[in-house]
């Protein structure tokens, strides 16, 4: 039990930041979602971006990277409703989304053989939030390239509370003065 107390006495106002950060998120897209259109009322979009962030291990020189990521998904999903009604048209219903969503995939997919476009599985984070924003009728027409901006417009909100969650993050253990060598999660320590 003593092993855990000095990890919790760290990490406990690290926690508390990101449980402020997080009711702050969606307390503003909320207020401003009732200001400027129901398209900016979806706070769970941001947590695509936010926790995606994390999950390639929140690292700076990996941000251009995640952003192309991050806009690939989102410009695959609004290319996926394009295409989808030509070869709907061409091949049918039954044929024409699981073609389009295939082709979609395995671009996708080939996007890890580059250097700037690998992140695979962020594309596939933000195609499918994107299928669930637009379907969800967050922003109106499902056709609309409009859609694609708001949604990417929230992501980037995300993108940015993630770095002010590092940011902050890096003050607190700087006040606690946590050696740089203990700040990292049992999942940092194994990325």
């Amino acid at each position: 039990m003593a092993n855990i107390q000095p990890s919790l006495n760290k990490w406990f106002p690290v926690a508390l930041l990101v449980g402020v950060l997080a009711g702050f998120s969606v307390l503003l897209t909320i207020q401003v979602g009732a200001l400027y259109g129901s398209w900016i009322a979806a706070p769970w979009v941001l947590f695509i971006s936010w926790g995606g962030w994390f999950s390639i291990g929140a690292k700076t020189k990996r941000l251009s990277k995640y952003l192309a990521a991050l806009t690939g998904g989102i410009v695959f999903g609004w290319l996926t409703l394009i295409v989808n009604g030509y070869l709907t048209a061409a091949l049918g219903p039954v044929w024409g989304l699981p073609t389009t969503v295939f082709l979609a995939a395995t671009c996708i997919v080939l996007l890890e053989l580059t250097n700037l476009f690998e992140l695979a599985f962020v594309y596939f984070l933000t195609y499918a939030g994107y299928f669930a924003y637009v379907f969800g009728g967050f922003g109106g027409d499902v056709s609309s390239l409009q859609n694609a901006v708001y949604f990417w417009i929230l992501t980037m909100v995300g993108v940015v509370f993630a770095l002010v969650n590092v940011y902050l993050k890096n003050k607190l253990f700087d006040i606690e003065r946590v050696p740089l060598d203990q700040r990292n999660t049992l999942f940092d320590k194994e990325y």
